[in-house]
């Protein structure tokens, strides 16, 4: 026998997901202020154009397995789960309105005050995108305050933002990239009730934050590929290439291009090969008369990161530190100092007043050539008077450690309790 869940907000996020429950067999209350949508929803007719969706409410309706409500107090004793699914839509400044999120939560928690708390506790799913925080800030002391106690034991609360694109909503909901669950607890909603049972994808579950923080992520990153095409697509049209015979090419490589790599968080991009070829790409831009300022906000993207790593440092260990920087060299099993964030960071502590020791395994001043040689010459005053060969010494007295990039074995050498600013995951931390 399937769920009784009430679905507050009939949008599309809300439609298409009481039509694929019903699907499923669970018993929907839709919920909605706007009384068209609450009538067409009681008559199983669609609110929303979506393939796939009028059918299903259609055939929940004939069964007698779907109800619509302006008023969702009534029915919360007869609920399994509600799913809160209102839009909350963009304001001027850019920021979330949450007034109709903020209303339908205070009227939960006056309906679960009368609610008796018996059995299990009813289920609150948020799949409203908000700001990272809300849950918490927000939604968590709203409902504590109306019902008289925190979640546990009338009702439990969980952040499952939804992945649906219109036009395949219900194709997504069957095949999502992944199924995310924002709880106060891991494991606590029970992967709420089961309603994914038998859906195959990743399953992620995660504190309040991580979760709400996904949905944006996604999102703006899936403008950054789209503003990033077009940008490509312009330059190769201005001289006369066909966009999208490279963007085939490009769209083959699943080994660098479209796949993990690069897209974690961590140090800025550096070496012989992105800033030269980045600055080459904007050059043809300029000379073609485009302005693509994706790409070349890639290049002040990365300057940006690199000063905020320094405020970082100076917030965890003021100057004059010491400091111990561990890594020189752009990244790991490499001596190249070409373009290497590392050299420009020891720099910037320098300048700021630092006492600095640099630890790093790949690198020997004496066995560097070529432009490599260069380089160093231009920074000898740091390879000469900074790097240390032996890493306990140079350890020796300092306020923080900072990795910047991988080095085997590190960590374990370091000193007990020297704090460690790891620039790969961007974390601050114990050695």
């Amino acid at each position: 026998m399937g769920l009784a869940i009430g679905i507050l907000g009939l949008g599309y996020v809300g439609t298409t997901t009481a039509a694929c429950l019903l699907r499923d067999g669970h018993r929907v209350v839709g919920v909605d202020v706007n009384p068209e949508k609450v009538a067409a929803i009681g008559e199983g007719r669609s609110p929303v154009v979506e393939p796939g969706v009028a059918e299903l409410l259609a055939a929940g309706a004939r069964e007698g397995r779907l109800s619509s409500t302006a008023d969702i107090g009534p029915h919360l004793d007869r609920l399994d789960m509600v799913l809160i699914c209102v839009g909350t839509p963009s304001r001027a400044d850019g920021k979330l309105e949450m007034t109709h999120l903020l209303e339908v939560t205070r009227q939960l928690g006056r309906g679960l005050r009368e609610r008796a708390p018996t059995g299990e506790p009813l289920l609150l799913v948020y799949r409203s995108t908000m700001p990272p925080g809300t849950m918490e800030r927000l939604v968590l002391p709203t409902l504590a305050k109306l019902v008289g106690e925190g979640p546990g034991r009338r009702y439990e609360v969980a952040f499952n933002p939804e992945f649906l694109r219109e036009s395949t909503a219900v194709e997504d909901y069957y095949a999502p990239p992944k199924i995310v669950i924002g709880e106060r607890e891991k494991g606590i909603t029970r992967r709420l009730l089961g309603i994914y049972d038998g859906i195959e994808a990743p399953l992620f579950e995660v504190p309040f934050a991580v979760a709400e923080m996904v949905k944006f992520v996604d999102n703006s990153f899936h403008a950054l590929k789209v503003a990033f095409g077009n940008e490509i697509g312009r330059i190769c049209a201005s001289r006369g290439i066909d966009p999208q015979a490279v963007a085939d090419i490009f769209l083959a490589d699943t080994k660098l291009n479209i796949s993990p790599v690069y897209l974690r968080p961590g140090g800025p991009f550096g070496g012989s090969c992105l800033p030269k070829d980045l600055s080459a790409m904007l050059a043809l831009a300029r000379e073609s008369g485009l302005a693509v300022p994706v790409l070349a906000g890639a290049k002040e993207s990365n300057g940006l990161h690199l000063a905020w790593i320094a405020q970082r440092i100076r917030e965890l260990a003021p100057p004059p530190g010491p400091l111990l920087l561990l890594g020189l060299s752009f990244k790991s099993g490499t001596d190249d100092l070409r373009n290497s964030p590392l050299l420009d960071l020891a720099s910037l502590l320098l300048d700021a007043g630092y006492e600095l020791d640099v630890y790093d395994p790949d690198l020997d001043p004496d066995r560097l050539v070529g432009v490599n040689f260069a380089v160093a010459l231009e920074h000898q005053e740091i390879l000469l008077a900074h790097l240390r060969r032996d890493l306990e010494r140079a350890a020796d007295g300092a306020r923080l450690a900072v990795l910047g990039k991988p080095i085997p074995g590190v960590r374990e050498r370091l000193p007990a309790g020297l704090p460690l600013f790891d620039i790969t995951r961007l974390r601050h931390g114990d050695g």
